[in-house]
């Protein structure tokens, strides 16, 4: 199958390469050994701004790492942008069209940019140019608007639950302690973590155990109120915002619906499971009034009730949790 995917990607009427964080080149085809006359065995290992230095332009370096380091998608259109990789024989550079898609790609927690290049030089006439320069106009537009709106989501929601991640939770914690402060409010973090999910892992597999962390995240969610936030920080670990608490014992209610929560099984392909949740818990403006330190406070509370047996809740105690 490997020697089939090479044979496709060199016959492919497009340019395709592919490179890593380093800007090192590890794909580079046969359409591309045959415009620029440069070899695969060559070129491999390379970077990338020695072999194209069109690239080197701050509009393309931007575009790659985004697509790196922030997974977003650019169309490059020829009408815009020209040319980005040049044939072996020169020639007059304003003479060829090119069109550059970049696509983030990702193996093993790697991240990588897919560049492909595809060629519009034949399209030559003065009219045709003109119609196709007002729709690649419109398509990039819109490319970049969809892209924009899908890795922004993407860059701020766990891709396993639908759940805020770890930094749009850091986000919305931020704003929760400076929204409390203008209103002279109170609100509640917690910090959550299953009992017992990595025997789940190892017994029935990672594929039952991510249903299971789709399930925990729906039981997690539907235990609170539209106006807090829930998020999965990684792993089988949560944390939650539970905004505008009237009193800090508001908070105490919430963590006996979520321990509730926690009592029916979980039910997966015929597999009963019974799963548990230990809970710490940190008070603005009681514990702290800084969102890192507050989801610190929060998570050494929970590692009590680890110490002491699992299962329940308990409010951070600076006389019984010891600060790291």
């Amino acid at each position: 199958m490997d020697n089939l995917i090479v044979q496709a990607l060199n016959k492919t009427k497009m340019g395709i390469m592919i490179v890593d964080k380093q800007l090192k080149i590890l794909v580079w085809n046969g359409w591309l050994e045959r415009l620029t006359g440069m070899l695969a065995g060559d070129v491999l290992g390379k970077n990338l701004l020695e072999i194209c230095p069109r690239f080197k332009a701050n509009m393309y370096m931007n575009i790659i790492q985004n697509a790196l380091y922030h997974g977003q998608s650019r169309f490059c259109s020829s009408a815009l942008h020209k040319s980005f990789v040049l044939p072996k024989d020169g020639g007059d550079e304003s003479f060829y069209r090119q069109n550059l898609h970049v696509e983030p790609l990702y193996e093993n927690d790697h991240s990588y940019a897919l560049l492909q290049i595809s060629d519009t030089t034949n399209m030559s006439t003065r009219v045709y140019k003109l119609k196709n320069l007002i729709k690649e106009l419109d398509t990039e537009y819109t490319k970049i608007k969809v892209s924009e709106k899908i890795s922004k989501h993407l860059s701020l929601h766990d891709s396993l639950t639908g759940l805020p991640n770890r930094l749009a939770f850091k986000d919305r914690l931020a704003w929760a302690v400076s929204n409390a402060l203008r209103s002279e409010s109170r609100f509640a973090v917690m910090y959550v973590d299953t009992d017992g999910f990595k025997q789940i892992n190892d017994t029935y597999g990672h594929d039952i155990g991510d249903q299971v962390l789709m399930e925990v995240s729906r039981r997690l969610k539907g235990s609170i109120r539209s106006t807090d936030c829930v998020a999965r920080l990684g792993g089988d670990e949560f944390s939650i915002i539970l905004n505008q608490l009237k009193e800090d014992d508001d908070a105490e209610i919430v963590a006996r619906n979520l321990t509730a929560a926690f009592e029916a099984p979980i039910h997966v392909n015929a597999i009963e499971i019974h799963l548990s949740a230990s809970i710490g818990i940190s008070l603005f403006p009681k514990h702290g009034q800084d969102a890192t330190e507050l989801l610190k406070l929060a998570d050494m509370a929970m590692y009590r009730i680890k110490k002491n047996g699992k299962c329940g809740y308990a409010f951070f105690h600076p006389e019984l949790d010891q600060v790291w």
